[in-house]
């Protein structure tokens, strides 16, 4: 059975063994909206109240539903994209930071001939706040998001699924050492703002955003409708799939996640994700066949009730909660940062102290 692990009295020894797991696994992280928090609330059930409209007849409600669900974002990508943050936004960036820097340090300093300085984010959120922070540490870390940046003339990237896992290396001129450089593979399984489709492709775009501004206060259904349109994401409704693409690429995106966690010695780490998406969640229980598997999920909520109904019967399943805080996406990400091995992380962190102070 899933063995429960309390974060306050077993911190050291939990450290000590991510310690060990980070420098000979496949690194994995699994988050969701909980980490986008306060500046993009949590799903909630808007999946299931979008759905009742639906088989009510109420098709213009639950667009509505839609409508409201999306606005958030269209506030948050025009202010990210402006650099032009308010409070809750840059809560949510120094969190992100914190978190990215914190993979970077590890990866850093990781000793294996074996496995590359690489790590993956699976993410249902569409926001862009790993891609916002990830402008800050661009010198020392590499971030595959799926689009590749070959240059054109009209300054169009294209999204491919073949783009992920490509390693860098920096060569010297002269000696001709090789040294690979930090990366990320964002995965962003339910797809993000700035996705476009055109031409039959996934290309990067945020060109709906002066369209969005002025739709996001409408009242007028047509309006809503076309508002709701707009975005080249999956929404949170049992008929996710309007756009025969999305459909092609949410699936290869849910295999890409099999297949990283059907690796042998793979580690996969989840925070600010309750495994409410049923396609995520069975892909994962049938990939805890692994033995080699490891997933460690981290309760935002003090009790680690819901996750043990979902993975009672798994031995290689970790649940770490605390009685005394809510182990929020802040304090996940404080403590990621402890897992560099001892006497590494005041050095590093002094190394990057003007890029971390610039993050966000």
């Amino acid at each position: 059975m899933a063995k429960i692990i309390n974060f306050d009295e077993d911190r050291e020894k939990l450290i000590e063994t991510l310690q060990k797991a980070v420098q000979s696994a496949n690194l994995n992280f699994l988050i969701g909206s909980g980490c986008s928090l306060p500046a993009i609330k949590t799903l909630g059930s808007i999946e299931e109240k979008i759905q009742k409209e639906i088989e009510n007849g109420k098709e213009q409600v639950a667009q509505k539903l839609v409508f409201d669900f999306l606005k958030p974002f269209v506030e948050c990508t025009k202010a990210l994209i402006d650099d032009n943050p308010n409070s809750e936004h840059r809560t949510t960036l120094d969190n992100y930071s914190e978190f990215i820097s914190a993979i970077s340090k590890i990866l850093f300093e990781r000793k294996s001939n074996i496995l590359h300085k690489q790590a993956t984010i699976f993410s249902t959120n569409y926001d862009l706040f790993i891609e916002k922070t990830a402008e800050s540490f661009a010198d020392h870390l590499v971030l595959n998001d799926g689009f590749k940046r070959t240059p054109s003339l009209r300054n169009i990237y294209k999204f491919s699924t073949s783009e992920f896992f490509n390693t860098v290396y920096n060569t010297g001129n002269l000696y001709n050492y090789q040294v690979e450089v930090p990366s990320i593979n964002l995965v962003k399984l339910h797809g993000s703002l700035n996705w476009q489709i055109k031409d039959g492709d996934i290309v990067h775009s945020v060109e709906y955003l002066p369209k969005a501004e002025k739709l996001k206060d409408s009242t007028e259904a047509t309006k809503i409708l076309v508002f709701n349109h707009l975005f080249s994401i999956i929404l949170p409704i049992k008929d996710k799939f309007k756009e025969t693409l999305l459909n092609q690429i949410y699936y290869d995106l849910l295999r890409i996640y099999a297949n990283e966690l059907d690796k042998e010695n793979t580690l996969l780490i989840a925070e600010g994700f309750s495994f409410a998406d049923e396609h995520v969640f069975e892909i994962t229980k049938r990939a805890l066949k692994n033995p080699t598997l490891k997933l460690v999920v981290f309760c935002c909520d003090k009790t680690p009730s819901e996750y043990e109904d979902k993975f009672s019967s798994y031995n290689n399943v970790e649940i770490v909660y605390s009685k005394n805080e809510n182990i929020e996406f802040k304090v996940f990400s404080t403590f990621l940062a402890e897992i560099l091995p001892e006497g590494k992380k005041k050095s590093i962190c002094k190394v990057e102290t003007k890029d971390s102070n610039n993050d966000g």
